[in-house]
């Protein structure tokens, strides 16, 4: 059953646009809210949190707000405490108050040391950085929402706010034949977001609840994620190197794939490989920048 009426906290973020533009094509009627958003609130001020959700009376809402930036995370702790972490306990009160259905989107950062592995949902995480810890911290408070659903994720889009994205990176290092680094030694299942938010809709519209991994159904390192990109953009890099992760200032995970086969029991599909994330991404990008 779709969603009467469906609220997208953080619909200026690359996940934000990317649902709104994909609950619009499927007819729903969506409300986007952020700070410099359709409707300007403060996900960190409870009163107005509660009065942006009772004019909007929503069925559903989806959480896509968050500070992931690593490095400002490491920067101003207490900050991504209050964004990633307490602004959650505030939505999932309000949710489970006003009877709404909360889908929280999380992250993939809590597994470290074991390769390339697809992890289940259920399994003992690691927590290196502030980023790590805080949307941990998010997921023990949006599961507090009835029905609540937190699905784990990292996302392959194309423009950001910031102009910080891995996607606008990545184009920069594909169209330039720029000199980078490309680690191969940190191991990912990113999803391009197009394919994020038609699995986000579809499981808002389950039965599904808790924790549930929304990925790519393959495991690859991030140098072969962005060789993968240049394939499909028909460009070849001549001037990238394989390096590690490890030589960043923060620590990072370095083993984040993700067992999908729960998502994919419930969506009834398969989710894309490596090819057709690069494929899709390339098209996308190839219409962004035209």
């Amino acid at each position: 059953m779709s969603p009467r009426r469906l609220l997208v906290l953080g619909d200026t973020g690359l996940a934000g646009r990317a649902i709104m533009r994909e609950a619009r094509a499927r007819g729903l009627t969506v409300v986007g809210a952020s700070r410099r958003g359709e409707r300007p609130v403060d996900i960190c001020d409870a009163g107005a949190l509660r009065a942006l959700m009772g004019e909007v009376a929503p069925s559903l809402m989806i959480n896509a707000a968050a500070l992931v930036s690593v490095a400002d995370c490491e920067k101003d702790p207490g900050r991504a405490w209050m964004v990633n972490a307490r602004a959650v306990a505030l939505i999932a009160q309000a949710a489970g108050d006003l009877g709404v259905r909360l889908l929280h989107i999380s992250t993939d950062h809590f597994y470290s040391g074991d390769g390339r592995r697809a992890h289940r949902e259920d399994e003992p995480v690691v927590l290196l950085n502030d980023y790590a810890r805080t949307k941990y911290a998010a997921e023990a408070f949006a599961l507090t929402a009835p029905d609540a659903l937190v699905v784990r994720t990292n996302l392959l889009g194309l423009k950001s706010a910031t102009g910080g994205s891995f996607g606008e990176w990545a184009r920069g290092v594909i169209e330039e034949d720029a000199e980078a680094t490309l680690f191969e030694d940190q191991f990912v299942s990113i999803l391009d977001i197009w394919s994020v938010a038609e699995g986000l809709l579809d499981l808002a519209v389950s039965n599904a609840k808790g924790v549930v991994n929304l990925a790519s159904s393959e495991v690859f390192s991030k140098a072969e994620l962005v060789e993968a990109l240049a394939v499909a953009s028909g460009r070849t890099l001549t001037r990238a190197r394989r390096g590690s992760v490890g030589r960043l200032d923060v620590r990072r995970p370095d083993s984040l794939g993700l067992d999908v086969s729960r998502a994919e029991a419930v969506l009834g599909r398969r989710l894309p490989g490596l090819a057709a994330v690069a494929a899709r991404w390339a098209g996308e990008a190839k219409k962004a920048w035209a």
